[in-house]
């Protein structure tokens, strides 16, 4: 063999070995980008595994959040207030996921990708305003029923106050001794008309119970004035009763003039007052539970 055809020999065996090289190095780089598709969709998956354990608290949330506001609405709102922060994590990590994920997707599952992290952020922003509609919800439930049973005390033992001075006005010992009784009664009924409303005050305090205590209050005074009537008037001390009338009626022109100022019923109060907390939540959170909805429709299509 000449020294010409060894070299040529030699040429053509370099030539194959820096074909087999390129042929390597392809297919090192064609395996790392397969490699590389197959995290991102397996971290697209988890995103996708994540928006739907999240949505187990989302959907409870909401429908606390859509639903009219009742005791056992209100105690389901205190149940789901932990779970707020859970769902928001996990929607959280959903997106970073599928920020990570998706420059290496194909094309299919970068649309999918793109609406699951919108669905993920339209979520987290139902999230954020959560929070506040629960508290609202909470403690609105736990305000009414207190308020509505003061509401019809006061209202009970304002018609006893009154039958008292119906009674005493008959100027007759019989007729004062039943002023005396429902004027007790009375007393009693405010008492715990004032107690169940700074109970509601308590628990709702953006209501403004304190304006009906405030009226019961004023109405306990009346009572009390008629109640030393009843008493002055018994033992014989006609001028000290008579003296009380005055004070009486200027009492009972006061609690005229603070019922007229408050909302017609402390329910229209606690409405208002959750209106004022939880409306310009509400509008951001249906706001973007559009938009979540709209997404997840469209993400049934994967």
């Amino acid at each position: 063999m000449t020294e010409a055809t060894n070299r040529k020999r030699l040429i053509w065996i370099a030539l194959v070995a820096v074909g087999v090289l390129v042929l390597l190095a392809a297919g090192i780089v064609a395996w790392n980008v397969g490699s590389v598709r197959l995290e991102a969709a397996k971290k697209l998956d988890q995103a996708a595994t994540l928006v739907e354990s999240a949505d187990r608290y989302v959907i409870a949330i909401d429908a606390v959040v859509r639903a009219e506001v009742t005791a056992d609405v209100g105690r389901r709102a205190r149940e789901l207030e932990p779970t707020v922060l859970t769902a928001k994590n996990q929607l959280a990590d959903a997106a970073r996921l599928v920020t990570q994920a998706r420059p290496m997707l194909n094309d299919e599952d970068r649309r999918r990708a793109g609406l699951l992290k919108t669905t993920a952020e339209a979520k987290i922003a139902m999230m954020e305003q959560a929070p506040l509609i629960l508290s609202a919800n909470s403690k609105a439930a736990a305000a009414q029923p207190l308020a509505e049973e003061a509401w019809a005390l006061a209202i009970a033992s304002d018609a006893l106050a009154d039958s008292a001075v119906a009674s005493y006005n008959k100027l007759t010992k019989a007729g004062v001794q039943v002023s005396v009784v429902n004027n007790g009664k009375a007393e009693q009924g405010f008492k715990d008309a004032r107690d169940l409303f700074s109970r509601a005050a308590t628990a709702f305090p953006e209501a403004g119970m304190d304006r009906y205590v405030a009226y019961v209050d004023q109405k306990l005074a009346q009572v009390a004035i008629s109640r030393k009537s009843d008493a002055a008037w018994l033992a014989g001390q006609i001028a000290q009763a008579n003296a009380l009338i005055a004070p009486y009626n200027k009492a009972d022109a006061k609690g005229v003039a603070m019922v007229k100022a408050l909302p017609q019923t402390p329910a229209v109060a606690i409405a208002d007052a959750y209106k004022t907390t939880a409306d310009a939540a509400t509008d951001a959170y249906f706001e973007a539970r559009r938009r979540a909805s709209t997404t997840d429709q469209l993400l049934k299509g994967f």
